[in-house]
């Protein structure tokens, strides 16, 4: 059963490659640099924590106009005359309702966030994962940005080798040289970076925007809940002051989804940015590689040179 599962997520994922053409395969990598590098992680992460912060607060502040809908639930109702049918019992169920579709929605949006939905071949990652935010017990096993594209690159090398000899085949020689004097590696091995940090980039990209949505449905929840004439109290209600109430949350609520909608916007956009990062990171990575291998060649041809040299000195006579 495992043998066709992993059977069948190669053949996807060849028939994802295969998507892809010569001519909108190249990425414009930037020239790494360690201080763009830490900025963009920075940003990543502090655009994370701004979303997280902004649940939390919504989150709060729902509970809050849950806990004004109890109290107003233990009041004895029945004991108190109305005139005509408008019963305010049916408004306080209505209520109780509504609060609670406010709640499984903005879990939603965590859930969004928080699911791991990102496939990286044999692992998958959530947008919690991707700014390390989940907890690991070892350093191994920890996860990242980096390690998910690192973790899709070597699923990619162990499983689809021919996938990624069809994309290279199907360059052309000016094809090759350009990745060959822009990047300083194999057109192979920048295919193998390509797809990868495509793939992360745009499995998150669509976490994002899922969660994003689901920001946008709350919104319009918290409109209708303001429909709701004992919601619509609770979130207006003001002390002597003229200060909201903890029941009072209604517009800092509605304002807070907007902020999230914007946030989750920048957190897009970050992604990107470091999706960007990670291709320089790995194609200095591979950089440093074949210097490396070039470094021991010589150093061997050296060895080789110095050994016949000195061979040959101590030849004997015949």
């Amino acid at each position: 059963m495992r043998k066709l599962k992993k059977k069948a997520m190669v053949f996807i994922s060849i028939i994802t490659l295969s998507l892809f053409t010569p001519s909108v395969m190249f990425a414009n990598y930037p020239v790494f640099d360690v201080s763009n590098w830490l900025a963009a992680i920075d940003r990543f992460y502090q655009n994370y924590d701004m979303v997280m912060n902004t649940y939390t607060q919504i989150e709060n502040q729902i509970k809050t106009i849950q806990h004004a809908v109890e109290v107003a639930k233990g009041i004895d109702w029945e004991n108190i005359r109305w005139d005509g049918d408008f019963d305010i019992r049916n408004d306080i169920r209505d209520a109780n309702k509504r609060v609670n579709k406010l709640l499984t929605q903005v879990n939603k949006i965590k859930k969004a966030i928080t699911t791991p939905t990102i496939n990286c071949g044999n692992v998958k990652y959530s947008i919690a994962d991707l700014a390390g935010c989940t907890t690991s017990d070892t350093w191994e096993s920890r996860k990242n940005m980096l390690t998910a594209v690192q973790d899709y690159q070597y699923f990619m090398t162990n499983n689809m080798k021919e996938a990624v000899n069809g994309l290279e085949n199907g360059l052309d020689e000016k094809q090759k040289k350009a990745i060959w004097r822009k990047y300083g590696i194999s057109p192979s091995n920048y295919i193998y970076i390509q797809q990868a940090t495509t793939l992360v980039a745009d499995a998150a990209s669509k976490a994002v925007n899922e969660a994003t949505e689901e920001a946008k449905k709350l919104k319009a929840e918290e409109r209708e809940a303001r429909k709701n004439a004992i919601l619509e109290a609770a979130m207006e209600n003001v002390d002597s002051d003229g200060n909201p109430t903890q029941a009072g949350v209604g517009q800092a609520t509605m304002f807070l989804t907007d902020q999230m909608i914007d946030e989750l916007g920048k957190l897009g956009y970050s992604i990107d940015e470091m999706n960007a990062q990670i291709g320089a990171y790995l194609i200095k990575q591979e950089n440093e590689k074949i210097a490396q291998q070039d470094e021991d060649a010589q150093q061997r041809e050296i060895e080789s040179k110095q050994n016949a040299t000195v061979s040959s000195r101590f030849k004997k006579e015949e």
